[in-house]
């Protein structure tokens, strides 16, 4: 790659008026040139699909890791979440169930009625 310098550079662009250095900006700002108040930066997206793309990242992501450890299938030989689902079943089991001390108290509450109330099937003549 080839360098100049810049006395070398500004001598041919006093001799060449075709060659233009663009390295320094002009102060002066014509009215019909005025800097225009919104910047475009080339992006076509509204603002709203950033704030869309990063709601969908902090939740799918998650919600794929959820399923992969607790729903697929991944057959019935020992895996890397066989132990966790191990663990989540035994806590379940033990959500669910009733203690022995619980189990006694329920069947002392059910005690089966002896007695069966009569029916009767009279029915008022006309």
């Amino acid at each position: 790659m080839w360098t100049t310098s810049r006395s070398r550079l500004t001598a041919l662009a006093r001799r060449s008026p075709s060659i233009r250095s663009y390295s320094k900006k002009s102060s002066a700002i014509r009215p019909s040139q005025q800097p225009s108040t919104e910047q475009d930066d080339g992006d076509f997206r509204p603002p709203w699909v950033y704030s869309a793309s990063h709601i969908l990242t902090y939740t799918l992501i998650p919600t794929a890791i959820v399923y992969c450890i607790f729903l697929a299938d991944w057959g019935d030989r020992e895996h890397v979440f066989s132990p966790v689902r191990r663990w989540v079943m035994k806590t379940k089991e033990s959500f669910f169930s009733l203690s022995p001390g619980e189990a006694s108290l329920v069947e002392e509450s059910q005690q089966p009625i002896t007695e069966v109330p009569a029916v009767t099937t009279d029915r008022p003549s006309s």
